[in-house]
């Protein structure tokens, strides 16, 4: 796990089963204390990852989505697919940033 964030620019993790089933996640905050000696390091994941806020599914709206950001204050979620299978996380700051070209496209 350490080894992951050293080669990774993420700042959020998926936890996945071998069907790709999404189990949970964790960030770097989740991470830090053990990183920096203040306690003892777990022996699996499980120990360290969290349910998510919310998760968004694929066929879920824009504006929904954009709800769901809204009510649980969180800037990263996962998006799962058919069976709660883990697609990839979408950022709200990726929706707010598509969704100001959109209005600088059609403002021009």
């Amino acid at each position: 796990m350490f080894e992951l964030f050293k080669k990774s620019n993420k700042n959020v993790f998926a936890v996945i089963d071998d069907k790709r089933i999404l189990r949970g996640m964790f960030s770097i905050d989740d991470i830090r204390p053990y990183l920096f000696g203040d306690h003892d390091i777990p022996k699996n994941i499980t120990q360290i990852m969290k349910a998510p806020a919310a998760i968004i599914h694929k066929g879920d709206k824009p504006l929904e989505i954009l709800q769901i950001f809204d009510d649980t204050g969180i800037w990263n979620l996962p998006v799962v697919g058919e069976g709660n299978r883990f697609i990839g996380f979408i950022s709200k700051s990726s929706i707010l940033m598509g969704y100001r070209q959109l209005l600088k496209e059609y403002s021009e």
